[in-house]
């Protein structure tokens, strides 16, 4: 998919950007006036109307995401609906699909794979919904399992001691190269397939937890927040960033924010099911009880917050990163880090204005209050103050 947005340097230009694609640099090619820019690391081409119909028969306009200032600037009549399809098309286009008939829901249930009926793995699976654990832990104890079961071969996974286990530590570490966090998450299923499933003694398959890097959260300055947001011209997404900015939320609870959520009598904004399964409240301040009501005045949407309007399914998580990684390129910052980023700068921002760890623990859903305390570690205002020795030369 090819996106086109206004340029923000020069708004005689439209910059198109793609992944690197040998077909898309012969397609664009074709486009009178176009250049590649190596600030941009995208294709820049004049902002015209022959311009952005050239591009929809060379690409296919089913394979075209436009702006939403595009969509105003050439078809300034468009429904919220047909803007809604110009900037958050269908995925993959309908041409693409196994049925054309519709789009496939947005919960759609893939067919059983081979290892689905795996004795280990429906074992697993049972053990997890009696638990009524999360889609998100499911899947990856099942794929951790599944990556053993690779490993040991013919071999019953409920014969592997704990000097083999760790043997195929070491294999995940040097061979699969996996980061200290998926490996746990391999350490997790196992232990839970032991002590749930087999019954066994923690003993028997306790195992050292490896040591995690102590990174700092991204986080961004209030400039640099603002300049995010001027540079998102989607008011659906714009409002969205500020959503998350204003209340600290993570992508998959202001994905599935629901408009019974919002209490604007109370302000108040309900979080139901987070991460962990856990309901927690925060704030609906004044200016943002304004930013949502021109958002829901304008699309109106029914169920959720953020929604798709063909199907009524939240907006899926993959367009907003897509969406949020434009965003801050526009933005020229150069700072590394997702949509997360913004929930690190709301909890720096907020203890930074003097707001006691606790209500921002309260508030982050943290479960740990050494979670929360990361931030103190990245807060500027006192550590610009501090006195270097240098200072005494």
């Amino acid at each position: 998919m090819i996106t086109i947005h206004l340029d923000e340097r020069d708004p005689a230009l439209l910059t198109v950007s793609f992944p690197a694609d040998p077909i898309g640099n012969d397609l664009i090619r074709q486009v009178p006036g176009r250049r590649w820019s190596y600030s941009r690391k995208a294709w820049v081409v004049p902002n015209s109307r022959e311009t952005v119909v050239k591009i929809g028969q060379l690409f296919g306009k089913e394979y075209c995401r436009f702006d939403e200032a595009v969509v105003r600037l050439y078809k300034p009549t468009a429904t919220v609906a047909e803007i809604e399809r110009a900037t958050n098309p269908a995925w993959p286009p309908p041409s693409k699909r196994t049925t054309d008939s519709h789009r496939l829901p947005f919960r759609y249930m893939p067919p059983r794979r081979e290892y689905d009926r795996h004795p280990v793995i429906m074992a697993l699976s049972e053990a997890l919904k009696v638990g009524n654990y999360s889609f998100k832990t499911f899947k990856n104890y099942k794929q951790a399992l599944i990556t053993l079961i690779r490993y040991v071969g013919n071999k019953p996974i409920e014969q592997v001691t704990k000097t083999q286990y760790q043997k195929y530590l070491l294999f995940l570490i040097e061979k699969k190269q996996l980061s200290s966090g998926t490996l746990n998450v391999h350490i997790n299923a196992w232990k839970f397939y032991c002590e749930k499933v087999l019954q066994r003694e923690k003993e028997f398959y306790d195992v050292p937890y490896p040591r995690q890097p102590q990174k700092l959260p991204t986080v961004y300055s209030v400039d640099e927040v603002k300049a995010i947001f001027k540079a998102t011209t989607s008011l659906k997404y714009r409002t969205l960033f500020q959503v998350v900015y204003g209340t600290g939320l993570r992508l998959s609870e202001v994905a599935h924010l629901r408009l019974t959520d919002l209490d604007r009598n109370r302000h108040l904004i309900t979080v139901c099911s987070g991460k962990g399964r856990k309901d927690r409240v925060v704030m609906l301040t004044n200016k943002l009880d304004i930013i949502l009501a021109e958002y829901l005045t304008r699309y109106k949407p029914k169920r959720f917050l953020f929604e798709e309007v063909q199907t009524g399914e939240p907006i899926a998580n993959r367009a907003i990163q897509q969406v949020y990684s434009d965003a801050v390129r526009f933005a020229g910052i150069t700072k590394k880090g997702g949509i997360h980023s913004l929930r690190h700068s709301f909890a720096t921002h907020l203890l930074e204005s003097g707001m006691d760890i606790r209500n921002i623990q309260a508030l982050l859903g943290h479960e740990n209050i050494l979670t929360t305390m990361r931030y103190t570690h990245v807060t500027t205002d006192r550590i610009s103050t501090f006195k270097s020795p240098l200072d005494d030369l």
